[in-house]
């Protein structure tokens, strides 16, 4: 199945897995490696007690499934561990939308 071109399991190498019970083999994408804390072109944003990291995504990125960006820009969070007050990384649109081509 082929990924989607901004989704964050592209370019990814994969694991082979096979399931003892099932008897399937499973494709797994591996995580990516940190990324920067402070990529060009980004700016703050203090998060609010009302927001959630897909709103504030619809809001920078214009699609709230690109949320997961700033949960990797942001030390590869899980959405309920922002606080109100925190400063977030909000990485440019052009980061965020990057596709890297094969040559």
């Amino acid at each position: 199945m082929p990924v989607d071109p901004l989704s964050r399991y592209r370019n990814l190498p994969t694991l082979q897995v096979v399931h003892p019970r099932r008897g399937t083999t499973r494709s797994l994408a591996l995580r990516r490696p940190p990324l920067p804390a402070a990529p060009e072109g980004s700016r703050t944003y203090r998060y609010a007690a009302y927001d959630t990291p897909d709103l504030i995504a619809l809001k920078f990125f214009g699609h709230e499934e690109l949320y997961w960006n700033l949960l990797d820009y942001n030390g590869q969070r899980l959405p309920d561990e922002f606080q109100p007050g925190e400063q977030l990384t909000v990485p440019s649109l052009a980061q965020v939308t990057r596709v890297q081509r094969p040559v």
